[in-house]
């Protein structure tokens, strides 16, 4: 009898063994970052991974060559962010997707945060298309001088206004744009503000302190920042 009850206990938690979830060891995804050897729309991404420690390859596509690696994608353009071999495309959805699984943007804010965020990120994109003129092939340099000057004169202090107001509107533009951490939005304003318009207009090495003190604060925190200070220190370096 005992013998008996011992066989049905065995075979009674073996059932119970495969019935229970079984915890698999996690595998880490593989990160590939494609971009021209530049810092460019791709630097925000690069920044993300570095703060939050998660290994990726860096992997920069040469000037000289892109004609040629540009055949070998089905979407003819970077950034892409390849996740175990799977492509994402465009640049904010690559940031999206970092910041969701590095905890700076998504399930660990409210709804109100992350639309903070994206409005923030949005106004952002409104200013890169005119910047991105300046480089572009469709312009004549008449046309990309009256740009730049437009630019300079009229668009980045008004830009710079309206990341001013933002940046206050968060405890009194002290800390970050949203919430008491570091987010999205701050990756994507330092990198417009430290790499496009900085490495594109001389007179912005850094915002005016005079006309916008928390912007300028800001981006020296960001300078300073865990992961940005040490990238900054070794980063390849390029024009823009």
């Amino acid at each position: 009898m005992q013998a008996f009850a011992a066989r049905r206990n065995s075979i009674y938690n073996c059932f119970c063994l495969l019935d229970r979830p079984q915890r698999l060891p996690m595998k880490m995804a593989a990160y590939k970052l494609v971009y021209f050897d530049a810092m460019g729309r791709a630097e925000m991404h690069r920044l993300m991974f570095k703060v939050a420690g998660i290994d990726f390859e860096d992997f920069r596509v040469p000037f000289a060559g892109w004609g040629e690696f540009k055949k070998t994608i089905p979407h003819g353009q970077v950034p892409i962010l390849e996740v175990d071999g799977n492509m994402i495309i465009q640049s904010y959805a690559i940031c999206r997707y970092i910041g969701r699984i590095a905890g700076f943007y998504g399930d660990k804010f409210s709804n109100w945060q992350n639309a903070r965020i994206d409005s923030i990120c949005e106004t952002i994109t409104d200013y890169e298309h005119d910047i991105d003129r300046l480089w572009g092939p469709g312009e004549t340099a008449e046309v990309k001088a009256k740009l730049k000057k437009n630019l300079t004169e009229v668009k980045i202090p008004k830009i710079y206004g309206i990341l001013e107001a933002f940046l206050c509107g968060n405890n009194n533009g002290d800390g970050f744009f949203v919430a008491d951490m570091i987010t999205m939005a701050d990756f994507v304003v330092y990198a417009f503000v430290d790499v496009t318009v900085r490495t594109q207009f001389k007179d912005f090495e850094a915002p005016p302190a005079k006309d916008f003190p928390k912007l300028a604060a800001h981006t020296k925190r960001m300078r300073e920042y865990p992961g940005i200070k040490e990238w900054l220190q070794t980063r390849p370096v390029t024009e823009f």
